[in-house]
Order: structure tokens, then C-alpha cells, then sequence
């Protein structure tokens, strides 16, 4: 049989991940091709860490090229303009057609900053390796005032039924509120500044339940933050911020997650939602092109926008393709849930395990040192292993010893 052609586009947390399963299982059935505008991989879960806690900005980015072709694959450097789906072809950026026989999208959404009045000017993000070194440098010159952290509200399709989350995700507003706090306690100025959070959401960590916010909370009202619910960012000046209600927050440190919008390579091969959005099957499949799959931020799916729901998606998509080419294994069912960790600043984290707004029963937090220690662990395991993830049993395990924990506290 002749070698089926797979073209990945992107290389983040969904496209690596798909990579190595597909290589892993199907390494004498596809040529492979890896493509991306960057030359390095990003790991943006480590980017409030190289903001706050002066990880390097290296240990957040790797080369995809030896990756990709130390495994027998074949990586391009090169944005893409457009895919032709009549042919099955990803057009570049140069004109130069690539053939596929499967095509999987892993291109991510767009931080749109330049949709928020005033972000260049006066705003600040840790979203990408551009913005958080500015966070960095800003948070080094700080020596007091008012502090605004947030998201602002994104709009999502209708195509699928996906919950409709006002803001993408605020894991990382809980690190970086946290992370500021530790930081300006450890420089003995904490007094001389107050930290406001502000969520487009009617509560504040939408995403997860009850049990979380009363773990959670606590640990905000002792760090002395403030937070308001229900605002939606409107423009950000010199010294406030302005909301769609008329309300304001005096700041003169704001930091912000932007909407996300779609992928414009998605948008322009009309191949997204109303919003741009992918629409797939629970096999991650697009719902009007079988040989197309998808996972990550990019797809309809993928909410809240969490880097465990993209290597999910991607385990998914690529025992879908391996399942079509073999007639063997198994496609995992799709069940959302949070799954992640906070760092709160020093050896302090907590780690967040809930799944009760997709209808499930779990909804756990784990505070403390070890938390910490198991996501420096994560990340060093992702970098030092190029965008390896650890083995899923110990995630497994993880996630047993988590109900187990579960258990003791109901009984």
C-alpha cells in the first residue's frame, strides 16, 4: 500500500502531540509534514513562569526542524495562505502547493490585542514569548499602584454544541494575580499596591464548580485581591481601565488575556464556524471534510481554550486516522474537563481537576508545594524531551489518587 500523505498544520501542544502518535504508530503508512510560520514550538503554560518567576524565555520555546526530522518527518517553515480542499492542498504563503491525503489542524486561535482600545499603547499580556518578556521588564520597574489583571470577553459559533464561555480561559489570570501578589510580598511593597480582577463572566472561574470555589476563594481574599464579575473590557488608558457598563478601575499596570478570534488561514478556506471556529465531530473529524481533523484552540470544541483539552483532542484525532488506515484500536470517547496548575507564587500551587460543568462530578483542588512540583515537573518533562508529555499512566494515577482524595473528603 502506498504511504498516505498527513500535512500537521501547526506546532504547538496539538501538532506535536499528533506527530509523535502518528509516527509512533504509523511510521511505515504516512510521510508526515509538519508546517509552521515559527521555527520553535511554544509552551505557553510556561509563560506566566518566565513573567513572574524568571524561568528563561528559552525553556518556553524549542526548534521543531531536528524534532520534526529526527523522527522521519519533513518540517517547512512557512505560513499558510489558504487550504484548497477541492484538491487537497495547503497553498503556502510563496504559492507552492503541498498535497495531502489527511490534513490535521492544530493552528491555534488569535490573541487579537489590537481589538482591545489602547492594549499597544498602555496594555500588557503574557499570551505569547513577545508580550511576557514585556510583562517582565514592567513588573521589575514596579514600585507601586493599582493593578487591573482580566480577560476580555470572546464571541464563539453556533455551529456545535460547545459551552459558550465568556472568556477563553482564566488559569493563567489566577497565575498572574497570584504570582504578582507573591512577587510584590517577596519585594516588601505589597502595601504600596492593590491588585483588581476583573472577569466578562457573571463568576469568576466559569469553568469550574463548586467544591473549586470554595478551595479557591479563601486563597484570593487572603492575598487581598479584589475581584469584579460581569465587566467587559471597553479600552485601557494611561491610568483606568474602561468597561462597557461606564464603570472604570483606576491602573497603572494592566494585564490582560485578549479575545480569541479564528485562525485566518481557517477563516479565509472557509473551513470555520461563523466565528472561525472549527467544527468537528467528538472523533475530531470536520463535520464537512472526513479526511480533515483537527484539535486545540482552533476547533469549536476546545472550551475552555486549555492546553489538556488540545493534547486530548489531538490523542483523538490521531487514533481516528490510525483506526482508518489499520482497522485497529480504539478512538477515546471526548469528555471535557479542566485539568491543570496554578502556580500561586515560590513553592505554592494548586492544582485544579473538574469536570462538573460538562456534567461530571469531579471537582478537586490540590494546594501546595507538591502541586508546584508536579508542574515544574510537567514542563520540564515537555521541554527536556521536546514536546513529549509525561506517560498517560502517571496522569492516570494522578487522577486516581485525585478521587481518592475525593472520596475521603465526602465520607
Amino acid at each position: 500500500m502506498d504511504s498516505k500523505k498527513v500535512v500537521i498544520l501547526g506546532g504547538g501542544f496539538g501538532g506535536l502531540r499528533a506527530f509523535y502518535h502518528l509516527k509512533n504508530h504509523l511510521s511505515d503508512k504516512v510521510e508526515v509534514t509538519l508546517i509552521d510560520p515559527r521555527s520553535t514550538t511554544l509552551a505557553r503554560p510556561a509563560l506566566p513562569e518566565v513573567a513572574f518567576a524568571e524561568k528563561p524565555i528559552e525553556h518556553a520555546r524549542f526548534a521543531l526542524k531536528p524534532i520534526i526530522e529526527g523522527r522521519g518527518g519533513k518540517f517547512i517553515k512557512a505560513k499558510a495562505a489558504r487550504i484548497n480542499t477541492a484538491n487537497n492542498q495547503v497553498i503556502l504563503e510563496n504559492g507552492k502547493p503541498i498535497s495531502y491525503d489527511y490534513l490535521f489542524l492544530t493552528v491555534g486561535a488569535v490573541k487579537n490585542y489590537d481589538a482591545i482600545p489602547g492594549y499597544r499603547d498602555f496594555g500588557f499580556s503574557i499570551c505569547d514569548d513577545v508580550e511576557a518578556p514585556k510583562v517582565k521588564k514592567r513588573m521589575k520597574e514596579f514600585s507601586g499602584g493599582p493593578i487591573v489583571i482580566g480577560s476580555a470577553k470572546s464571541e464563539w459559533g453556533s455551529r456545535i454544541d460547545a459551552p459558550g464561555l465568556d472568556a477563553p480561559c482564566e488559569g493563567p489570570i489566577g497565575e498572574i494575580m497570584f504570582m504578582v501578589d507573591h512577587e510584590l510580598r517577596r519585594r516588601d511593597i505589597r502595601d504600596q499596591a492593590t491588585i483588581s480582577v476583573f472577569s466578562p463572566a457573571e463568576i469568576f472561574f466559569e469553568d469550574v464548580g463548586e467544591q473549586v470555589h470554595n478551595d479557591v476563594v479563601p486563597l484570593i481574599q487572603k492575598s487581598a485581591i479584589e475581584v469584579h464579575t460581569h465587566k467587559v473590557l471597553k479600552r485601557i488608558a494611561e491610568d483606568h481601565v474602561e468597561f462597557d457598563d461606564g464603570s472604570t478601575l483606576e491602573s497603572v499596570f494592566t494585564i490582560i488575556i485578549p479575545p480569541y478570534t479564528g485562525n485566518p488561514l481557517v477563516m479565509s478556506s472557509n473551513l470555520g464556524d461563523e466565528k472561525g471556529f472549527i467544527p468537528t465531530d467528538h472523533t475530531m473529524r470536520h463535520l464537512d471534510h472526513p479526511n480533515i481533523f483537527a484539535a486545540g484552540d482552533a476547533t469549536a470544541l476546545a472550551m475552555p481554550k486549555l492546553g489538556h483539552l488540545a493534547t486530548m483532542q489531538a490523542d483523538i484525532a490521531a487514533k481516528s486516522l490510525i483506526k482508518e488506515i489499520t482497522g485497529q484500536g480504539e478512538i477515546p470517547d471526548f469528555k471535557a474537563e479542566i485539568f491543570c496548575i496554578m502556580n500561586r507564587g515560590g513553592l505554592d500551587a494548586t492544582l485544579i481537576f473538574s469536570d462538573t460543568y460538562f456534567g461530571g462530578d469531579t471537582d478537586l483542588t490540590f494546594n501546595g508545594p507538591l502541586a508546584h512540583f508536579m508542574k515544574w515537573s510537567f514542563d520540564s518533562y515537555y521541554y527536556y524531551t521536546r514536546g513529549h508529555l509525561p506517560p498517560e499512566m502517571l496522569e492516570l494515577s494522578l487522577k486516581a489518587a485525585l478521587q481518592t482524595l475525593k472520596g475521603s473528603k465526602t465520607e
